[in-house]
């Protein structure tokens, strides 16, 4: 039985999930004061490319000691030096931080740094930079349908993809109703399959009036990202279409059972979507789960639609992700009440609310999208499995050494955390976190850590302690604290690179 349901509503504008880990928020020290020396981080790396690209080399921030202004003589004799006549911005609370942005004409890096030397040499200037830019968080594509997607927004997809997007050498089996691969937006991602149905090399749906399930769920998981065509799938790999389902949206054991053994085989297919699923358990298919599972293979398939306890079948295997759905009015986030929930529940994702008009947009046969602009007709836990399948696509291909085990540790260990703390029937170990899941497969490489490294500092979820002196930087190369030995500090989500005797290291907290 395919896993959706059908309605269609309006898309008003929606909040993030939270990043919290499943588990609930390490206890963390507290500082009272925390008071760090001026930094000319221009000079400090005025060699490194990555600092200048966020930089505006025509202007000029100047920060001076309280009570001094741009009068001073010392001051005044360098703005002219320069031609700096312009005054841009200043500080709001120069009582606090007094500070000046100044235009500075012809400004490049050459010009910026020969100011920055100077302006050091004046004792009542505190520091000069140039101006630093910032942007909003995230990598948003160019895909016009992506506005309407908020089951990718929600899971920090596009954070994910400021650092992954995909590689069509990771191939995810959508086994389900037949793909259409012709779709403008799926012929470049789809790769091949089979109709397992009618035993023919053709898995495109034999009635594309009525076969629409399983494009819409190949859509979700790899819809092409950026190429200006309508929407975002979750990771630009490759699909392998298997048809295990018939017009009329079933398929037997048996078909699925063959299919799983079939794509199982192939070494570049390392994610298996079943948005299927039946009350019933079956031996053949449970011992089909377990050989592709024990060949490499991860395998995500849908919990249920009945809105009741009991996961259904194959979501219910061991060797199977059960993934449940998530529904949203706009602000806040709850298991949708048609997903079943049950002790094999492991994750969850974006499924939709029909009553709220949260739906999931996806392609369909024949170059359609269905009801764009009025939320889409689409809701079910067959929509929040590719989700799943995606994301893990996502980690594979930025870590492809990583084992279909590591790659399921990493799933629950950073999922946004929803109902109780940790694990429950519901939400299990909760919802998929794009961002999270990718920043995190960064750790799970051993060649990270060098044997002098392992000794320098021990980081327990957000919490680092030091075992020895050490520096540890931003991202962007700024100073955030210095430790001595068996001093602590509790991290943000981020990149950080660590310095100690000399030595970086990169560390990705989640």
């Amino acid at each position: 039985m395919i896993w959706l349901i059908v309605t269609s509503q309006a898309l008003p504008k929606i909040t993030r999930l939270p990043l919290v880990k499943s588990g609930g928020v390490t206890e963390l020290k507290t500082y009272t004061t925390i008071s760090n020396e001026p930094r000319w981080y221009a000079l400090e790396l005025a060699d490194d490319p990555t600092y200048w690209t966020n930089v505006r080399t025509d202007r000029i921030l100047i920060l001076l000691e309280k009570g001094w202004t741009l009068e001073k003589p010392e001051v005044n004799r360098l703005l002219e030096r320069y031609g700096v006549t312009e005054i841009l911005g200043k500080s709001m609370y120069p009582d606090i931080l007094n500070f000046y942005e100044l235009k500075l004409p012809g400004g490049d890096r050459a010009k910026v740094l020969s100011f920055i030397r100077e302006a050091k040499r004046i004792e009542g200037i505190v520091v000069a930079e140039p101006v630093v830019m910032y942007s909003a968080m995230g990598c948003p594509p160019n895909d016009p349908y992506w506005s309407y997607q908020w089951g990718p927004y929600v899971i920090w997809a596009d954070s994910a993809w400021c650092y992954e997007t995909g590689d069509t050498s990771v191939m995810v089996a959508v086994l389900d109703q037949g793909v259409d691969w012709y779709h403008e937006d799926l012929y470049d991602n789809v790769w091949y399959g089979y109709d397992y149905v009618d035993n023919d090399s053709d898995p495109t749906p034999d009635d594309p009036s009525v076969e629409h399930h399983g494009t819409h769920v190949a859509g979700v998981i790899a819809a092409t990202l950026n190429n200006s065509t309508g929407i975002a799938g979750m990771a630009n790999v490759f699909v392998f279409a298997g048809r295990v389902l018939d017009e009329s949206g079933s398929g037997s054991s048996t078909t699925i059972a063959n299919a799983i053994l079939d794509v199982s085989n192939n070494p570049r297919i390392r994610v298996i979507n079943m948005s299927l699923g039946a009350s019933s358990p079956s031996y053949v298919m449970e011992a089909a789960c377990d050989t592709a599972w024990n060949r490499g293979v991860l395998l995500v398939a849908a919990s249920g639609n009945d809105g009741s306890y009991g996961i259904s079948y194959p979501a219910a295997y061991s060797s199977v992700i059960a993934v449940g759905s998530i529904g949203t009015d706009g602000s806040s986030f709850y298991l949708a009440s048609y997903s079943n929930y049950g002790p094999e529940q492991e994750l969850t994702a974006p499924g939709g609310d029909a009553s709220t008009g949260y739906c999931i947009l996806s392609t369909l046969p024949s170059n359609n999208y269905g009801d764009v602009g009025a939320g889409c007709s689409w809701v079910g836990t067959s929509m929040a499995a590719p989700h799943v399948s995606g994301v893990a696509a996502l980690v594979f291909s930025h870590r492809p050494s990583l084992t279909n085990t590591e790659v399921r540790n990493l799933l629950d260990a950073t999922a946004i955390d929803l109902g109780d703390s940790g694990w429950d029937q519901y939400y299990g170990y909760g919802v998929v976190c794009a961002v999270c899941a990718v920043l995190a497969s960064e750790l799970q490489v051993e060649e990270k850590r060098s044997s002098d490294f392992q000794t320098f500092y021990t980081l327990h979820h957000r919490t680092l302690v030091a075992g020895a002196s050490l520096r540890i930087y931003n991202a962007a190369g700024r100073l955030v604290a210095e430790l001595s030995v068996g001093e602590s500090i509790t991290l943000k989500p981020g990149v950080f690179f660590i310095r100690a005797e000399g030595e970086n290291e990169k560390v990705v907290v989640f």
